[in-house]
């Protein structure tokens, strides 16, 4: 530990929470003395006694995992996500009058449980809660607190500190590549001033990937100095309160996010002591979308600079491809200059969204590398970074090279098509469904490029329309069916369009399991409806799957 006490040589740990340690480290100390387990308590009878155990040796672990000048930040972090977990796991589902009862008496009964206990480890925890815990916990867990606080003996001054840290300032520090940003909250305490981090990933929709406590702000700023690459700017409080909790609310609605140990460790800490600013957060602006007349525009703005000289003829298509992706998908617009956004477009994006032979996705590269140092030139970055995006390109080249097909279906050489015009990225539609979850993946082994590429995109998007059309049971079932189309009948394929091949199977689906007709909720002008097709499109082409692949009718 550093030799003043405070928080100056506090990193993040790159392991997991081995030991309760992997949370934080610091560089170059060893923990202080163990923060031990209570011992001896009083056996007591109540619900809330089970529950005040467990959180008492859950704080007692993390707090012998950091050295002392920790413990008051982690004694918070500790209970607040001990409390959030509660507010999960055991508030019943009901009207929230009836959430509300429960949860006051649970609280009202672990102050009293806590209030007649001597050890300092319930006081720790006694302190914490009352610091921590929402509305209806607040006031009994309070007046227990004060009530041992008067007759509590040799009480650590680290204690009174535990979720008494005053904000002081906050600056916002954003990769020139636009890849993400962190907001640092500064807490300018004397005894253990130190920074709450929050990394904000526009890649993936500006979710909150990591969220971890760091040293001091002075510390923070050189090494972002250091570094380089990175504006920084100073602003207000709420204004930083505003950008975490909207990027934390897009966390909440992604599907399973990628998202660090500790964030799962520190939000609880971050959601108390936002929501305990004397302020109102500030909603950031809303984040403008381009029209499609102003994405032509850009396309025709590069296809006249002198980036564009030389390209194939599928260069605006594939500009617009571009655009549409980083508008849509990402944040940050499309102008930005990224190898991680290379990547997603090269790799994940593209060869999902188009069905292509290799004329196409050959004149991609070149395309991409030259829209790069369009986007460089206009934002003014500096050259290594641009060349860094350029050079990546060249990295996940071969992803595309892997989805060409050989004889694209129902298009001349050189063109793309998509499974479906008319409808977003399939992952936008997956995190919308969240009853369906992730689709399976199909097993390709046997398969040459055009039948896997076919196969990668037609059984997934059959598995999405028939879980959101007919309900999730039913996904399966479609998934099965359009994977028996590639593989035991890929010539049938050509004579429908491709979009219409999933239709077909939900059609089929729904009369074979009798969800259409009298005294049912569908008939066949709604579904066809709901399939954007026609009853006799989809009765023509689901009768060419029963017949080739002998499917019940």
């Amino acid at each position: 530990m550093a030799p003043d006490g405070n928080l100056t040589e506090v990193t993040k740990s790159p392991s997991g929470r081995d030991g309760r340690r992997s949370h934080l480290r610091l560089v170059g100390s060893d923990p202080g003395e163990p923060y031990a387990p209570p011992a001896g308590v009083d056996v007591d009878t109540t619900p809330s006694v089970a529950v005040l155990e467990t959180l008492l040796e859950t704080l007692s672990l993390d707090l012998a995992a950091v050295p002392a000048a920790l413990h008051p930040v982690i004694a918070e972090a500790s209970v607040a996500r001990s409390a959030a977990m509660l507010a999960d796991q055991l508030w019943p589902a009901g009207r929230p009058d009836e959430i509300g009862e429960v949860e006051r008496f649970f609280w009202a009964d672990a102050a009293r449980v806590l209030g007649e206990r001597r050890d300092l480890e319930s006081f720790v925890l006694l302190t914490s809660l009352a610091r921590t815990v929402g509305p209806a916990g607040r006031l009994p867990l309070q007046r227990a607190h004060v009530s041992r606080l008067r007759t509590q003996d040799e009480v650590p001054e680290w204690v009174t500190r535990i979720a008494g840290f005053r904000l002081t300032s906050a600056i916002v520090s954003e990769d020139i590549t636009g890849d993400g940003l962190s907001v640092v909250l500064d807490y300018d305490d004397e005894q253990h001033p130190h920074t709450v981090v929050v990394f904000i990933d526009n890649n993936l929709g500006a979710i909150i990937k990591d969220v971890f406590v760091g040293p001091p702000v002075d510390r923070v700023l050189e090494a972002y100095q250091r570094g380089g690459r990175v504006t920084i700017r100073t602003v207000r409080p709420p204004i930083a309160a505003g950008i975490i909790l909207q990027a934390l609310g897009e966390t909440r609605d992604f599907d399973d996010p990628p998202v660090s140990e500790d964030f799962e460790f520190f939000t609880g800490l971050l959601v108390n002591r936002l929501t305990q600013m004397p302020e109102r957060p500030v909603r950031p602006p809303m984040r403008p979308l381009l029209t499609p007349r102003q994405r032509e525009q850009l396309v025709e703005e590069f296809l006249e600079s002198r980036f564009a000289g030389g390209l194939p003829d599928d260069a605006p298509d594939i500009v617009r491809l571009w655009i549409d992706h980083a508008v849509d998908h990402t944040v940050g617009g499309p102008l930005r200059v990224s190898g991680v956004l290379v990547e997603l477009f090269l790799a994940h994006w593209l060869p999902r969204k188009v069905l292509a032979d290799s004329t196409y996705f050959d004149a991609v590269p070149a395309v991409v590398k030259a829209w790069l140092e369009f986007a460089g030139d206009r934002g003014g970055l500096p050259l290594d970074t641009v060349d860094e995006a350029v050079d990546a390109v060249d990295v996940w080249q071969p992803a595309l090279e892997a989805a060409a097909m050989i004889d694209p279906v129902g298009s001349k050489p050189g063109e793309r098509v998509f499974l479906d015009d008319t409808t977003n990225d399939l992952e936008d539609a997956y995190r919308a469904l969240a009853g369906l979850g992730t689709p399976p993946q199909p097993d390709l082994q046997g398969l040459d490029n055009h039948q896997a590429a076919t196969l990668s995109v037609l059984a997934p998007h059959a598995w999405l329309m028939a879980g959101e059309t007919l309900g999730t049971t039913y996904a399966p079932d479609a998934f099965d069916i359009a994977e028996r189309l590639v593989r035991e009948a890929p010539d049938l394929l050509a004579k429908a369009r491709l979009s219409t091949w999933p239709r077909a199977i939900v059609w089929l689906i729904a009369h074979r399991h009798r969800l259409v007709g009298p005294g049912e909720s569908l008939t066949p002008y709604t579904l066809a409806t709901d399939l954007s097709s026609s009853p006799a499109t989809l009765r023509k082409t689901a009768k060419l799957l029963t017949d080739t692949l002998i499917l019940p009718r």
